[in-house]
């Protein structure tokens, strides 16, 4: 009797983790909330062309459904890449741009391993205020120039606006009560062009990509059920916008696709990064 009920505890036990784990699986990463301890790497099919290494630095935006992996996975998937990745996080839950500077390895990582680019995501609402655009200009400034005698060039990572349901609409202690998510994201998408036009670096518009996706009919949603951190296919699409910066392609040829996304979803955020 003690065998068959430690039988169907095991049996119930996998099941469980298979369910768990099954949205997380089918790319070459698991994908993870939290970062990976290795660097992961893509090694084209065809002879690579060139090799891009790349640090994210951020916080919930980025390790949420596993952009960093995402990315990855997509550019594994794409037998036409010619470009050889090698992509880590270094992340922290809540954490500003000043605090993964000071109080995380993040700097000291990116001291010990060289890479080209460092992909900086700020703190969401920074853009919100004067004072916080200040403080968010410090804190890329401070990162440009720990950065400069390593040779590895800063990247700004545009964030999104929050969905419609989400409290910041609707809570007076919020700097974006009252507004529209479509006046939201025109904000974060000025504010970041702003940042990267004062201090000269380029900035990935993932915050403009979700918006277009919002006005593509029969799109998934692009943000997760608190109306803020991104949905799997919002990780997905901000992946293909990295990816298009990093190797020059589209990801229209590459098969990965994360666990329950449908060839139709894909097409439609394919469509919002701009392809």
């Amino acid at each position: 009797m003690l065998r068959v009920v430690l039988i169907f505890v095991l049996a119930a036990a996998l099941v469980w983790l298979g369910v768990s784990l099954a949205p997380r699986m089918g790319g070459r990463y698991i994908l993870r909330n939290s970062d990976h301890d290795e660097v992961m790497v893509v090694d084209p099919v065809a002879e690579p062309a060139k090799t891009v290494s790349v640090l994210f630095v951020g916080n919930s935006l980025t390790f949420v459904n596993d952009l960093p992996a995402m990315l990855v996975n997509i550019a594994s998937s794409d037998r036409a890449n010619s470009t050889r990745l090698e992509v880590k996080a270094e992340t922290y839950p809540g954490a500003d741009l000043g605090y993964m500077r000071t109080q995380t390895g993040a700097l000291a990582w990116a001291q010990t391993h060289h890479v080209d680019y460092v992909v900086l995501q700020e703190r969401s609402g920074w853009y919100e205020t004067p004072e916080g655009f200040d403080f968010a200009l410090k804190n890329v400034s401070d990162w440009i120039d720990a950065l400069r005698p390593l040779n590895e060039a800063p990247l700004l990572f545009e964030v999104w606006s929050d969905g419609a349901e989400s409290s910041v609409y609707s809570d007076k202690s919020f700097a974006a009560f009252g507004k529209a998510v479509q006046e939201d994201a025109g904000d974060v998408a000025a504010s970041t062009e702003n940042l990267g036009r004062q201090l000269g670096l380029p900035v990935v518009a993932v915050g403009v990509a979700f918006e277009r996706a919002r006005q593509i009919k029969g799109a998934p949603d692009i943000v997760g059920p608190d109306h803020h951190h991104p949905s799997v296919a919002g990780t997905y699409l901000a992946a293909l916008m990295f990816y298009r910066h990093f190797t020059g392609r589209s990801g229209a040829e590459a098969t990965y696709r994360p666990w329950g996304m449908s060839e139709a979803d894909a097409a439609a955020l394919l469509e919002a990064s701009g392809n």
